[in-house]
């Protein structure tokens, strides 16, 4: 028999599919490119989620790659749905305990889901990036609060030069907000003449920062039959049958708050409104707090764990395998790595320093992210934070080598920048492309908007399918 390994007909189709990616953008840097410098039209929801923090030009995926990469995504997405029953006789709260969740938490999530089902959400966005053989994930998330396109593509299409080559390259692009509104009515089960009202919810403490951006995501949702109001947990009172907004019956809670907000000393008497309305049948809530664990990044580790490969199906531990880097919870006992040679977690993790990122399993936006590579991070220092997170709730992560793609500048000329591919899924199916950029020579160790990461999207080249 003839031919390369598995693994270098990926990496040959890999190059392949970038190359022809990469004709697209320079051609894009030839016709278009630093006279744009990021979207033309900026809306009062888009300056409400980014500023004016905008990357200077979106990217590029085939159709073909884009169905094949949201196929790949539902394959490991219905993968970590399956994971309390593998791995816990379907124990939720013992998944919960498993990915680090407190006390109060696994309260809270047993008494949300006690009333009307409410099973994780189909919205989520991957986190990825690109290295020579192809996507590669970071992260997973999962619920309403992901981050998702706000008119970034519609913005560069207002520009007349950019919509002509969009036009002659077959350029096409999903209109996320739409898809959330459908992803909402599909899971709250809403006929499609239904007008519900809608709380927008955040935790009190974070109200204040968010009401511009969840102000202009409730008029948009107007646009589209969701009457909707911003409001903070705190507001929330229940009477006579139902939940209320001030003089409102609310129909469905839009939850912006997070889990890692019940861990405040003030939860308890915050939440009992709401866990009580949501117990008794009395409001629906989109999303539910449990989609929250199986975007956790322990949830990643289980999907990595190597004792659990009997578990999963051949496709699924394709998808895992090509993915996911491998992930393990930060353990006092040993590992096993991905050419199944069992170690120590510690010695492996002090040799392998240069090649592993620390990440906490359920924070958000980068926090507590501590890359093994950071030249602010010695080796003593780095056996500290390894010592400090044994047996609590961290994940190691196996560095992904981002493969860099030239952005234009505004004086003429391309240099190369590092993007983070965030991929959308909603109900309908791909729900677009947010990603996250940086020039390469910034040395950014992490890609988000929180420190300092520009934001865009991507247009796919090709026709888009969507289920309804």
């Amino acid at each position: 028999m003839t031919g390369g390994s598995p693994l270098s007909h990926r990496k040959t189709r890999s190059a392949e599919k970038m190359s022809r990616d990469h004709a697209l953008t320079e051609k894009y840097l030839e016709r278009i490119g630093g006279r744009l410098q990021g979207p033309v039209l900026r809306t009062e929801a888009g300056r409400a989620s980014y500023g004016e923090a905008y990357a200077p030009r979106p990217v590029f995926l085939s159709a073909a790659q884009t169905q094949a990469l949201h196929r790949d995504l539902e394959v490991l997405r219905d993968a970590l749905f399956r994971l309390p029953g593998l791995l816990f006789d379907g124990d939720l709260a013992a998944f919960a305990r498993a990915n680090g969740m407190e006390d109060v938490q696994i309260r809270a999530i047993e008494r949300a889901s006690a009333g009307v089902p409410n099973p994780p959400t189909r919205m989520g966005r991957a986190d990825l990036y690109q290295d020579r053989t192809g996507f590669r994930l970071m992260e997973f998330n999962m619920g309403g609060t992901i981050g998702f396109e706000l008119d970034i593509c519609r913005g560069f299409l207002e520009d007349g030069e950019f919509s002509r080559f969009a036009a002659e390259e077959g350029l096409q692009h999903v209109h996320s907000l739409t898809e959330q509104v459908r992803t909402v009515r599909a899971e709250m089960g809403l006929a499609p003449d239904a007008r519900p009202f809608v709380a927008h919810v955040e935790w009190p403490r974070h109200f204040a920062v968010n009401k511009p951006y969840m102000s202009a995501m409730c008029k948009r949702w107007g646009d589209y039959g969701l009457e909707a109001r911003p409001c903070h947990v705190g507001q929330l009172e229940r009477r006579d049958g139902r939940l209320w907004l001030e003089d409102r019956p609310i129909d469905i809670v839009y939850r912006q708050f997070l889990m890692e907000d019940l861990l405040s000393d003030d939860a308890d008497a915050l939440m009992e409104p709401l866990l009580g309305a949501l117990e008794d049948g009395e409001v629906r809530m989109f999303t539910s707090l449990e989609s929250e664990l199986y975007g956790s990044k322990a949830s990643l580790a289980m999907l990595s764990n190597r004792a659990h490969r009997h578990l999963f199906s051949a496709q699924e531990l394709d998808v895992i395998d090509r993915l996911l880097p491998w992930t393990s919870p930060v353990t006092s006992g040993s590992v096993i790595l991905e050419d199944g040679t069992e170690t120590s977690l510690l010695d492996h993790a002090l040799t392998e320093q240069h090649e592993l990122i620390l990440k906490p399993t359920l924070l958000h936006g980068g926090q507590g992210v501590v890359p093994g590579w950071s030249s602010d991070v010695t080796s003593d220092q780095w056996r500290k934070l390894l010592l400090e997170a044994m047996d609590g709730p961290y994940v190691l992560q196996r560095r992904i080598h981002p493969v860099a793609e030239p952005f234009p500048e505004p004086d003429g000329g391309s240099r190369p920048w590092i993007v983070s591919w965030g991929a959308v899924m909603m109900a309908c199916g791909h729900g677009g492309f947010f990603t996250r950029c940086a020039p390469a020579e910034a040395g950014k160790d992490v890609l988000n908007h929180f420190q300092g990461a520009l934001v865009g999207s991507g247009f796919q080249v090709g026709p888009i399918t969507c289920r309804q």
